[in-house]
């Protein structure tokens, strides 16, 4: 993961809660893998950070962010988040009210000193900083004043689910058709 402004080392922002320290930290992802993988970061993330710190998460949907009856939820979420997680589709444009919702949970991740994290999946890492959810996210952490990382998640062959060997499984059917079809007098 690289910093793309120059910034001051991230840290752990902790807090005291009934005597065990904690930090807090908010995912925004758009599918079940993506939310996972942004988890798993998170941990990696906690354990260098703040390995003597309890990690409190908030985890919400993209699809959640789009409903104005959830904002105030939202925004509740992000009042202390020192780390805010967003693990998107880089080649997606981000919706215009998930965009509000994350520059406002971006000024509160300033006011915690804290960084925001994009996570970035369907793209490859030559075409991270040309991808519309870079850009976007990119500038939300600008205007914020926050500390900017970002990472992109290229899938393995075994999860790209378009190997040689599904291609050619899934198109011997359709080939078979095909034949039939254009044997057909």
């Amino acid at each position: 993961m690289k910093p793309t402004v120059a910034a001051q080392p991230l840290t752990a922002n902790r807090w005291r809660s009934n005597s065990s320290l904690f930090m807090e930290a908010l995912i925004v992802y758009d599918s079940v893998r993506s939310g996972k993988r942004a988890k798993e970061l998170c941990d990696r993330l906690g354990q260098q950070l703040a390995p003597d710190c309890e990690l409190r998460l908030s985890v919400w949907s993209l699809s959640a962010l789009q409903l104005p009856t959830l904002e105030q939820a939202v925004a509740s979420a992000a009042e202390h988040p020192g780390l805010l997680i967003v693990a998107v589709n880089g080649d997606r444009t981000l919706p215009r009210s998930v965009k509000g919702c994350l520059h406002r949970c971006a000024r509160a991740i300033h006011a915690a000193d804290g960084a925001l994290v994009t996570q970035l999946h369907g793209i490859l890492k030559i075409n991270e900083e040309l991808s519309p959810a870079y850009g976007c996210l990119r500038q939300i952490a600008h205007h914020a004043g926050v500390q900017f990382f970002s990472e992109v998640v290229e899938l393995r062959e075994d999860e790209l689910g378009y190997s040689l060997e599904t291609i050619h499984e899934r198109a011997q059917p359709n080939t078979s058709l095909l034949e039939v079809i254009l044997h057909r007098d």
